[in-house]
């Protein structure tokens, strides 16, 4: 069997730079911003989450890729839209989807609040899991379940990838 050698995240150079434009909202964070985004979201975000944002807002991955506990690699899927692997944005405009959205996102699906979604697609998640503290979350992979007998009713397998995002950091790769 073929083993490719991973290039894991050593904390430089976690964004994607020279990335097309996304049609999306965005603009540089601050202290103020982030302050009002945990009060209005009531949780804190993890120290090396903001040091993140604070480089840029969201967007573009350099480092895609993580391993579940079942030893499976997987990714934060590559958007054929923007043509890259990306971490939403932190924003309070309506019109366009943000980390703030967070809840909408869930209920569109009914999955139970108390994540913050950092990326989905609507079937594959990732996400901070607040549902039992107020700060330093896991981070958690949610998949559908499309072997679920009714159609109708959505199946969610829930897969702590981390149980900080320091920790996530540390496991993720290119």
């Amino acid at each position: 069997m073929l083993s490719l050698k991973k290039d894991h995240y050593y904390g430089r150079d976690f964004w994607q730079e020279g990335r097309p434009k996304e049609k999306r909202i965005e603009y540089p964070i601050n202290d103020r911003i982030l302050k009002k985004s945990e009060n209005l979201l009531n949780i804190r975000f993890p120290q090396s989450f903001i040091d993140l944002m604070k480089i840029q807002n969201g967007g573009g991955l350099n480092y895609p890729y993580f391993i579940l506990p079942a030893e499976e690699t997987e990714s934060i899927p590559y958007e054929e839209r923007v043509k890259l692997s990306y971490i939403l944005p932190l924003h309070f405009e309506n019109d366009d989807l943000s980390i703030l959205s967070s809840d909408e996102l869930l209920k569109e699906v009914d999955l139970p609040t108390g994540f913050i979604v950092l990326w989905t697609d609507f079937h594959y998640w990732v996400v901070l899991d607040y549902r039992k503290t107020k700060d330093n979350p896991s981070v958690m992979f949610i998949a559908e379940d499309f072997s679920a007998l009714d159609s109708e009713t959505k199946e969610w397998e829930y897969i702590k990838i981390a149980d900080s995002f320091d920790e996530f950091l540390e496991k993720i790769f290119r």
